[in-house]
């Protein structure tokens, strides 16, 4: 029986040094997928970054960091986690392949501004 994952899409600023009137905003704002299947995740900025963090938020309550862009044009992979930054520092992506049930939860990208 295929286990049913959800990946809920959140927004979340972590450190008191963020810009406040910086916005984020992530896409799609929540799913559902099955065990195997593949997502993207998608996190624009107003404006350029200094850095940009991932993180995902598990059923316990437990934030887990995953990824830290300190700059832009990277792509970093860890285990089946594969984040990108653009050039620009406006915009990343946090894609999961073949998902397992350990990839369940609440997924969250948090920026520094320039």
């Amino acid at each position: 029986m295929e286990t049913l994952l959800q990946a809920l899409v959140g927004i979340l600023g972590l450190q008191a040094a963020w810009v406040s009137s910086q916005v984020l905003q992530q896409s799609p704002r929540s799913l559902s997928i099955q065990e195997g299947e593949n997502l993207t995740i998608n996190c624009n900025s107003s404006q350029s970054l200094y850095a940009l963090h991932w993180y995902r938020q598990n059923y316990d309550g437990k934030f887990i960091f995953l990824m830290l862009f300190p700059k832009g044009g990277e792509e970093k992979t860890h285990e089946k986690l594969t984040a990108k930054l653009d050039a620009k520092m406006q915009q990343s992506s946090l894609s999961i392949t073949a998902a397992q049930p350990s990839h369940s939860g609440t997924y969250f990208c948090g920026g520094e501004a320039q």
